[in-house]
């Protein structure tokens, strides 16, 4: 085993600092309406409509964090970056706006929203809004923080006073179809509303990001690199390279977030990204393992790696650090038994029924009529033809329908799906129907008399049997986006009915189930662990990158608190669209699996979906309280198959 230290100590570059002391602009130039330090903050004077803009140049950069306080916001404001200064200008007398990216505030105060407007400044739109905003209130103090580095950009507010994160938009350049911000990274635009003076900008810090100190140490096919990490409030680099070209990562306490990215020379493209809690002033395991074709990535207790790096399969990198790094490299044993690798099969709307020693996949199809497809295995994940459990015909009470389920209970199998009646139409006049079998093969048969559950509007229809053998489905509703209920169900002979009213579990709020589709949380599913019960569900619209998250309950029927580190599984630069998960449920296998969907095709808008499994599992919580749900995934490399306990 080698061990090795390397780099210099060194304080973030900073770039540019104006605590607006002295009532000083400092090197920024008022380009529209009037502005003027008063007290510490910079305002503008005017009252009424408009705005006042204050252009600052800094050194060109693609990587910088930039903080700033709102005092006293009156709404209306936010900062413009990445049009070089001329360019600026000339936009903002073009179109009213700068070239570039806009994190702001909007004009009622208690909503934020981030977006762009091409190079002559015409406002292309917002590509995140955040109902969450409204945490926030006018005349409240607030931080603005901003991290951009290469391609990918993160806006948060916080609030000044305790630090409680109000709003968070994350972006990679390129993802929205109205995007046309340049991003030459030379100029900072302040813009303030005409509020006569009653708010402003104070505290303003721009700071770039540490060159890399490349090494002469290497790690080679079959070899661990092991390290401590302590997060600061920044983002330091740990580069791996081969004549310049290799990955790079790095963790931002500011927020919370380890990503990974490209690298080439220097400059940074967006790879994937893992949100987790570590307490600044503490140290945490890091590994990085390089297996020939993937570099994985391991950090604090995490049982699988937090990311997979897909790479070129170059023999050995270089090892580089924008921060002082002390770290071992030895030689690690490699899995040698059989693997998977996901997409297992094609297909939408993956659900998992384990009964008498065999898996049975259900999968939505709309070929030549709408039919759940129905496949078997017997490891999990090679899957065999086995028919359709059901399909419309002339003689059914519905023509279309989506999100198949399926579960047994004292032998029988039921479906439940999502469908509309005839006359019915639009997305908001769904409602939970469901068919019955003898056989988990099917044919699934509904009930003529009352096919539908509800009369209700609504979608989903996940079920779930509790430890005493009561049954509940989770569904989702609409108004002000989807949200998710959860009820209780009678099912007896083959037939389902209401037993309870349904009860509302989770609402969108958050950044990450509100997109530019709309917002979002539906799909819920439920696992009990350690006296909790865990609602996994799909956050965000399906057609964007989607995503899974999860909130947690003492009692079935909530209240549910979200985890602070949501989304526990996201895209990356190989797999979008990840959504409509389900746990699988079979005690024979020796780990806990969850099966999803995931866009065929990058780009494709969801029209066609593949069928992924990945690992779940549970750790202890830092703060107390119940466990972790972790998901090792989305993988899309070879990983090692899953194992079943050993019988007598």
């Amino acid at each position: 085993m080698a061990v090795y230290t390397f780099g210099t100590s060194k304080q973030p570059a900073l770039l540019y600092k104006n605590d607006f002391g002295g009532n000083s602009i400092k090197d920024m130039k008022v380009i529209a309406g009037e502005m003027e330090v008063r007290d510490g903050v910079l305002r503008a004077t005017k009252a009424g409509d408009g705005y006042a803009d204050a252009l600052l140049n800094i050194p060109k950069t693609e990587n910088f964090v930039l903080e700033v306080d709102f005092i006293n916001h009156q709404g209306g404001g936010g900062v413009f970056f990445g049009a070089a200064s001329e360019e600026a200008k000339k936009s903002i007398e073009t179109n009213g706006h700068p070239g570039g990216y806009y994190a702001f505030v909007s004009e009622d105060g208690t909503t934020a929203a981030f977006g762009c407007a091409g190079a002559d400044g015409a406002w292309s739109g917002n590509f995140t809004s955040g109902r969450n905003a409204a945490r926030f209130a006018v005349g409240q103090d607030l931080h603005l923080y901003i991290r951009a580095c290469g391609d990918y950009i993160i806006y948060t507010i916080s609030d000044c006073k305790n630090g409680e994160e109000l709003y968070r938009a994350e972006y990679r350049k390129g993802d929205c179809t109205r995007d046309c911000g340049p991003f030459d990274g030379g100029a900072i635009l302040l813009r303030l509303n005409n509020d006569g003076g009653r708010g402003g900008f104070a505290n303003l810090k721009i700071y770039g990001f540490n060159a890399v100190e490349m090494s002469d140490i290497t790690l080679g096919v079959s070899e661990k690199l092991t390290t401590k990490i302590s997060p600061e409030k920044r983002q330091e680099l740990i580069v791996f390279a081969n004549d310049g070209v290799g990955y790079a990562l790095g963790y931002d306490a500011a927020v919370e977030r380890l990503v990974a990215y490209t690298y080439r020379s220097g400059e940074l493209s967006f790879i994937a990204q893992h949100a987790m809690k570590l307490t600044a002033g503490r140290a945490y395991d890091f590994a990085v393992v390089n297996s020939g074709k993937v570099l994985s990535v391991y950090l604090g207790d995490a049982t699988w790696p937090v990311i997979d790096i897909q790479t070129a399969g170059a023999a050995s990198y270089k090892v580089g650090s924008s921060a002082p790094l002390g770290f071992e490299i030895a030689a690690t044993e490699l899995y040698s038994g059989a693997t998977y690798k996901n997409p297992v099969t094609d297909g939408a709307d993956p659900e998992i029924l384990y009964y008498d020693g065999t898996f049975y996949l259900y999968t939505l199809t709309h070929d030549e009529t709408c039919r759940v497809r129905v496949r078997t295995s017997k490891n999990l994940y090679e899957w065999e033809e086995a028919g359709f459990a059901f399909e419309l015909n002339e003689h059914s009470p519905i023509h279309y329908f989506m999100s198949p389920n399926v579960f047994h209970k004292d032998g029988w199998f039921y479906l439940l799906i999502a469908s509309r009646l005839p006359g019915d139409s639009g997305p908001t006049e769904f409602r939970i129907f469901y068919a019955s079998a003898r056989s988990p093969l099917g044919p699934f048969v509904m009930n003529p008399e009352k096919p539908y559950i509800n009369t209700e509007r609504e979608i989903g229809g996940a079920p779930f049997v509790d430890d005493d053998g009561r049954v509940y489905i989770t569904t989702v509703r609409f108004g002000g986006g989807n949200h998710i209920y959860i009820q209780e169900l009678n099912a007896e002979d083959g037939v389902l009915s209401s037993r309870s009213d349904a009860v509302l579990c989770i609402a969108p709020t958050e950044h990450y189930e509100i997109d530019e589709y709309g917002a979002i949380s539906e799909g819920g599913v439920i696992v009990k662990h350690g006296g909790y019960y865990y609602m996994m569900y799909a956050s965000g619209h399906y057609k964007g990158h989607y995503g899974e998250a999860y909130a947690v309950s003492k009692e079935l029927y909530g209240p549910y608190t979200k985890y602070k580190y949501n989304e526990i599984i996201s895209f990356n630069k190989y797999v979008d669209g990840v959504g409509d998960c389900m746990f699988v449920n079979c005690p024979e296998l020796e780990e806990m699996y969850v099966v999803y969907h995931k866009h065929a095709v990058i780009g494709n808008l969801g029209r066609q979906r593949d069928v992924c499994i990945d690992r779940y599992y549970f750790v202890p919580n830092e703060d107390g309280g119940p466990d972790v749900l972790r998901v090792y995934g989305p993988t899309d490399t070879p990983v090692p198959a899953p194992k079943f306990k050993k019988t007598k």
